[in-house]
């Protein structure tokens, strides 16, 4: 699943091809035909993201809700040169301005909300820890609701934090010292904070060009310890071990059994 950084950096990408522009051609699987008719002609004010949540907003107050998820793909349609062919299965979304068009195929939430409908369907979400300023004890304080929950599990809850997935939830604990499986209610406030703070950093520093890394780096690993299960510690040498987490299957998290102690 795209996290936070991914969702962004799309945002990032597709706002100056469409924002400002009027909408050319619009359909969508899940969206009644009308409805998709209606938005034509009109601009594109924003596109933005919120957690792993993207929006791309009207002028008329609704805006596209799109998410992702696993398997969602999201592309620009390139134009069309000597060399193009047309595409012979229709895709799932096709919204296009003049000179660009972004197409989509295997979306799992993509829906046109009304103005007013964004607050009750995303505004549930815990603090974006890609917005531009964060409410730190209130991103605690939706994480102590979860005071139950081993913390590898609570910090992808997005109702707690928005924006952190699987990678970063390792790479956080890791650099915090932080064991996946203790308790949020054995946790210090301090602790939860640094946690925040850290995610955040991480999120922010993979939103530029190139490939996303935790971990600087020439060569080799760019991560401390995700996807680097059986492999040693860069700190102290003893294997990353992985364990599962949440409902089966569970989510991956990687950890050093000695530096998380």
């Amino acid at each position: 699943m795209p996290e936070g950084d991914s969702i962004h950096r799309l945002a990032i990408k597709l706002r100056p091809l469409l924002a400002g522009r009027k909408v050319t051609a619009f359909e969508a699987h899940t969206i009644p035909d009308a409805d998709a008719q209606s938005v034509i002609g009109h601009t594109v004010e924003e596109v933005e993201a919120r957690g792993k949540n993207l929006l791309v907003r009207f002028d008329d107050g609704r805006a596209l809700h799109i998410h992702l998820r696993m398997l969602g793909r999201l592309f620009v349609e390139k134009p069309r040169s000597k060399f193009w062919k047309p595409i012979t299965t229709r895709p799932q979304l096709r919204l296009a301005v003049a000179g660009t068009a972004i197409v989509g195929r295997r979306i799992p939430v993509l829906r046109l909300l009304r103005e007013g409908q964004e607050e009750r369907v995303l505004g549930s979400l815990g603090p974006d820890l890609l917005a531009q300023e964060i409410d730190v004890a209130e991103a605690v304080r939706r994480l102590r609701l979860e005071s139950a929950r081993p913390i590898g599990e609570a910090l992808l809850l997005q109702r707690a934090i928005s924006g952190i997935g699987n990678i970063y939830k390792s790479e956080t604990l890791f650099l915090e010292g932080v064991n996946p499986l203790a308790k949020v209610a054995s946790l210090g406030d301090e602790t939860l904070s640094k946690l925040v703070l850290r995610a955040r950093e991480l999120l922010h520093k993979n939103l530029g060009p190139g490939p996303r890394a935790t971990k600087s780096t020439l060569a080799g690993d760019s991560y401390w310890v995700y996807g680097r299960r059986g492999k040693p510690c860069f700190e102290c040498g003893t294997a990353i071990a992985m364990t599962r987490q949440g409902a089966p299957p569970g989510r991956s998290t990687y950890h050093c059994p000695s530096c998380q102690r």
